[in-house]
């Protein structure tokens, strides 16, 4: 399974309470640090998200947003500094697999390494309690095969 982003920026939305720009060094370079260790480290603009980063105001949008995530277009984020981005930020994968509404909408996930559901939605609720929780299906792939089979019969598009 290859973990695919599909920049809803959901990953980064909170994470202005963890990271935060300590010093602006010039148009490009920032020193920014992790609030909870105390770390820091420099990111750099990257060349084609430069104009985007200065030109919108992420705390407007999303006001507890990592400080250098914006929207290019109403529903897809980017990292301005994904090149020198952090490794805590390398390493984040938020989903196994993903649950779209019939607009392309996220409504659930299931998060990486589990098989539990993720969801503010009742009817994805009500369909993983009738149909997945407590099944025993032995392999992963098996299991992520049998999940897509029932939630893509029942409407929803599910990204894996």
């Amino acid at each position: 399974m290859v973990f695919r982003c599909q920049q809803c920026g959901d990953c980064c939305s909170s994470m202005g309470d963890i990271i935060g720009i300590e010093e602006r060094i010039d148009a490009a370079r920032f020193r920014i640090r992790f609030f909870v260790t105390g770390e820091e480290r420099l990111v750099t603009l990257d060349p084609d998200k430069a104009s985007l980063f200065c030109s919108q105001d992420i705390e407007k949008i999303r006001p507890m947003a990592c400080p250098f995530l914006r929207f290019p277009e109403p529903r897809q984020a980017c990292c301005t500094v994904h090149q020198t981005r952090p490794d805590l930020c390398r390493q984040y994968a938020c989903f196994r697999i993903l649950f779209l509404d019939g607009k392309g909408i996220p409504v659930g996930k299931i998060p990486d390494g589990s098989r539990m559901l993720s969801t503010q939605d009742a009817s994805l609720r009500t369909l993983w309690l009738q149909k997945i929780d407590g099944i025993d299906i032995p392999g992963e792939s098996v299991w992520e095969a049998y999940v897509d089979e029932i939630f893509s019969r029942a409407g929803y598009r599910v990204v894996r």
